[in-house]
């Protein structure tokens, strides 16, 4: 998509977060959202806290088993990288942490990216299929919601069918071997739905839905413990509600750590419930900043370079790679007349937009 096109579509975001997070607050009584978070219970937030690594950690084994059998890397690898790229995202705009995921995995466990991104855009399929799965029965048990959450919840399912039952086609047409020569762009894009084998395999694919269903039940464990920290009593139909317009609202990505989109979504569903704005704001807040400051924190400390973009050295099995012996005369006069070796894969904050 053309750079003015992208910028103009998140400025318009961010413009429509803005006004509509100004909807909410502008009657707001600060003094009542500060009594609300001050007086916040705080075990009920170490809990979600932990949760929220609970959830990581599910992705991770997610991400081995949709990695699995082509690339072997192991979950705790895959749960150091999945926090950098959390804590990246947190950081930079535009979800920078994915593409950093991408680079990450083929500059230290050599996976080709383009099988690195086809196991991403399945995850987030799934990821949606198994969150709508959990939300499906909301209309059915929180009685007097609008037709628009109604309307928002079919088309969301339509679109992840819809999505699912495409890959699933086009997969099955190109098979689960990459293609020899993949020098070409119809090389990459065969290669890419290749990646996205474990749609195939009902045994990895159930799999994957299970551990997601399992990782969105913690999340929606979050959003009960906040809910109670702040002394908001609903039912954990409620929750899911809450947890379907958050996440809908930062479908697109917009600014860093979704700063403003994530409040709007739970504001939106708060009012809907008849919480008030202050103790709707206040577990918003609250919420959103147990969902990034332990994850920069915890990516700050394991992969500080990685998350600041200043990892230049190629890196193998997690080790630095070794020096390599000295050659040979003969050997290294055949090397000294021999091409050079392409670069290695710069890290993406080097590399100009």
């Amino acid at each position: 998509m053309n750079r003015r096109v992208t910028l103009a579509i998140r400025i318009l975001v961010i413009g429509v977060i803005a006004a509509a997070l100004w909807w909410f607050v502008r009657e707001m009584n600060f003094a009542a959202l500060g009594k609300a978070l001050r007086s916040a219970k705080v075990w009920p937030l170490v809990l979600a806290a932990a949760l929220n690594f609970v959830c990581l950690w599910g992705k991770a084994v997610c991400w081995r088993i949709m990695l699995a059998p082509r690339h072997k890397v192991s979950v705790a690898r895959l749960f150091r990288y999945t926090i950098a790229a959390f804590a990246a995202s947190a950081i930079a705009p535009a979800r920078a942490g994915e593409v950093l995921r991408v680079w990450t995995l083929k500059r230290r466990d050599g996976v080709p990216a383009a099988d690195t991104a086809a196991v991403a855009v399945a995850e987030k399929l799934l990821d949606g299929i198994s969150m709508l799965i959990l939300v499906a029965p909301v209309p059915l048990l929180l009685h007097g919601l609008p037709r628009w959450v109604v309307g928002a919840i079919a088309l969301c399912a339509a679109i992840a069918v819809a999505l699912f039952i495409g890959l699933f086609i086009a997969v099955g047409r190109v098979g689960d071997s990459p293609p020899v020569d993949d020098s070409t762009s119809r090389s990459l894009v065969r290669r890419f739905l290749a990646g996205m084998h474990v749609l195939r395999s009902p045994k990895r694919l159930l799999g994957s839905l299970l551990l997601l269903i399992l990782v969105w039940s913690a999340d929606l464990g979050e959003v009960m413990a906040v809910l109670y920290a702040v002394d908001i009593h609903l039912p954990v139909a409620a929750g899911l509600l809450i947890l379907f317009t958050l996440n809908l609202t930062i479908a697109v990505p917009s600014t860093p750590a979704q700063v403003g989109a994530l409040e709007v979504g739970a504001l939106a569903a708060l009012d809907l419930l008849h919480v008030g704005h202050e103790q709707a704001l206040a577990f918003a807040l609250l919420y959103h900043a147990l969902q990034v400051v332990p994850l920069i924190a915890a990516g700050m400390i394991l992969e500080l370079r990685l998350v600041l973009g200043r990892e230049d050295e190629p890196l193998t099995n997690g080790a630095e790679r070794a020096a390599p012996p000295a050659k040979p005369v003969v050997a290294a006069s055949a090397a000294a007349s021999a091409p050079s070796s392409p670069p290695s894969t710069p890290h993406p904050s080097h590399t100009r937009p």
